[in-house]
């Protein structure tokens, strides 16, 4: 029965990669000639290192400051984060600050950050990102010219900056994996099957927010995953074209995460939202999940019996066929070709961790921001 399911496990497998290939091949540029205005959501909790460079990148926009207007949501910060926002807020007009100083037990405070940030936009499209993130020139531009009348949402690439002291080793691994779920991301829209998404980079259409209700109630108590939940609530509306931005001139650079704990919590938060997912999607990660649970239950079970090793073993070698093939057109298409040499130790790595990730994050806890949370609140 084992290696009956560990077959089926890696046809699914192989029918989830060549989908999301086929996906990766159909991204293209954009070039619409629309003229959108646009509401920045920042929503900050104690970034007073990094949230100058950040607003600093977001008012040097190419076009003109009055399409669009910057809405910084502290989120009960106990350092100078508000007092920065305010600083740039009497400096620039089209600056917004709101502080929040409690959250109802009964919803997410990142969710609840960005809905009130949603609630004060002005503008057409709605943009995210953080507060750690850096903005190019372009990025407003580039996000304008991929959507048309008929888009109601683009997401665009995220990259992981070098940081001076981090061991470049844990760095490739760290941006690799991080990479990966931009890949994944990306290929699923493609295939026009949306899975997650990244809130650092992230643009949709004000309408199609209001259209769906915003975040629903139950989705607004789901701790993370206010992107991936949202672009899969407007996907299931059928109404809206989903995009993925591919253009380098909007892509967003953020900081990787400083040590191999803060990584794996990080991870778990990720694998905590899964399982609040639309059907079809969470179908096609727990075929990927069931197969790297079959590799590892074989691998275990080879320590007794040779046979199941060699089992594993061939699952290994499928899974990272199957990786490779995704990723090497992937890191192309992202500009990030120094990054292929990690793409095999990436890979083992990788097999545990999500493994952990999901199971500890879906029924465990995980830190955030300084603070302890189950995957709903």
């Amino acid at each position: 029965m084992f290696l009956v399911l560990s077959l089926f496990f890696s046809v699914v497998y192989l029918i989830i990669i060549c989908t999301l290939y086929r996906g990766l091949r159909s991204l293209h540029t954009y070039d619409e000639n629309g003229n959108y205005t646009f509401s920045i959501i920042i929503a900050a909790r104690n970034e007073e290192a990094v949230l100058r460079s950040c607003l600093d990148s977001v008012l040097n926009q190419s076009v003109p400051s009055d399409r669009y207007e910057v809405i910084l949501i502290d989120d009960r910060s106990t350092d100078k984060t508000l007092d920065i926002a305010n600083e740039y807020a009497s400096l620039h007009p089209n600056v917004i600050v709101k502080h929040i100083d409690k959250v109802s037990g009964k919803v997410s405070p990142k969710k609840n950050a960005v809905s009130v940030g949603v609630a004060m936009a002005s503008k057409e499209i709605i943009v995210f990102t953080d507060a750690d993130c850096i903005v190019q020139k372009k990025w407003l531009e580039t996000i304008n010219k991929s959507f048309d009348t008929n888009t109601g949402l683009v997401q665009g690439i995220t990259r992981y900056s070098e940081v001076n002291g981090m061991n470049k080793f844990f760095w490739g691994l760290q941006s690799i994996d991080f990479l990966s779920h931009g890949i994944v991301a990306a290929s699923a829209i493609g295939a026009g099957i949306p899975l997650n998404s990244n809130a650092n980079n992230f643009a949709f259409r004000r309408q199609a927010f209001s259209e769906i209700g915003g975040y629903g109630h139950n989705a607004s108590t789901v701790v993370s995953g206010d992107d991936d939940l949202l672009l899969q609530r407007i996907w299931r509306q059928k109404k809206w074209k989903i995009r993925y931005m591919i253009d380098e001139s909007g892509i967003v650079i953020t900081l990787p995460t400083k040590t191999l704990k803060g990584v794996f919590e990080q991870r778990k938060r990720w694998g905590s939202k899964t399982i609040h997912y639309n059907p079809l999607q969470v179908l096609m990660l727990s075929g990927i999940f069931l197969f790297y649970l079959a590799i590892a239950s074989a691998l275990c079970i080879g320590i007794f019996i040779p046979s199941y090793l060699i089992l594993g073993m061939g699952m290994i070698i499928l899974k990272f066929a199957g990786e490779a093939a995704l990723m090497i057109p992937g890191i192309r298409i992202f500009g990030q070709n120094q990054l292929k040499c990690f793409i095999f130790p990436a890979s083992i790595i990788q097999l545990p961790l999500v493994i952990g990730a999901v199971i500890f994050g879906i029924f465990g806890k995980f830190s955030w921001k300084d603070q302890i949370f189950s995957r709903k609140v």
